[in-house]
């Protein structure tokens, strides 16, 4: 699975976890994660593709570390432009603090989603209210702030939503953890949800967003 994951400066910790323990698994994210030593927060726009989110997984299925790449992507006129792990740094330390502005990273996610280079996107900001908003000007993303599993799964099974927004202070991080994978895991029903979820899209076609 490509998952486009973004995050600003108020939930680095928050995505450096969901990378860690629900997008990687512990069993290979020494070697494909850990870029630095002293790496506490990932911050930025990032293509995880070879993502590993399944409840069932048991650690001790094989999956080659080779197999996964992190890439930073960043919004641009034309395409995501994606580069290679060791163009950019992949982390933020404490001791170099940076701050991201949500609208850069959510267009960066969002539109990887929209052209299809990523399967589904995960957006985390404070409230992941002002990374939904950004999220939904592109055609074709259904973003949804969630804060439980229950609305995390309606938002797949009824709106068939691709990209996830969730507060990175609201929650706490064993919660988040399973609302995520939740939400990675749970199909769309379609049958009755299928014509209410075109008519979003003949509404995008409408207002030419």
């Amino acid at each position: 699975m490509k998952i486009a994951l973004g995050c600003d400066h108020r939930g680095g910790k928050v995505a450096y976890r969901l990378t860690k323990d629900v997008f990687l698994r512990n069993h290979y994210a020494t070697q494909a994660l850990y870029a630095k030593d002293d790496a506490d927060e990932l911050v930025g726009a990032f293509l995880i593709d070879g993502a590993s989110c399944s409840d069932d997984f048991d650690g001790d299925e094989e999956n080659d570390s080779n197999q996964v790449g992190i890439y930073e992507l960043k919004y641009g006129a034309d395409e995501v432009q994606i580069l290679p792990i060791d163009k950019f740094p992949l982390f933020k330390s404490d001791e170099d603090p940076v701050c991201v502005d949500y609208p850069d990273v959510g267009a960066a996610v969002a539109q990887a989603v929209a052209q299809g280079r990523a399967d589904k996107g995960v957006l985390i900001c404070g409230t992941g209210v002002g990374m939904c908003i950004t999220a939904n000007k592109f055609k074709g993303v259904r973003a949804a702030v969630c804060f439980n599993e229950v609305a995390a799964e309606l938002s797949r099974r009824h709106n068939d939503a691709n990209v996830l927004c969730v507060s990175g202070e609201f929650l706490s991080i064993p919660a988040l953890e399973s609302l995520v994978r939740r939400w990675l895991i749970t199909p769309f029903d379609g049958g009755r949800h299928e014509p209410r979820v075109q008519k979003i899209s003949d509404i995008e076609r409408q207002t030419g967003l």
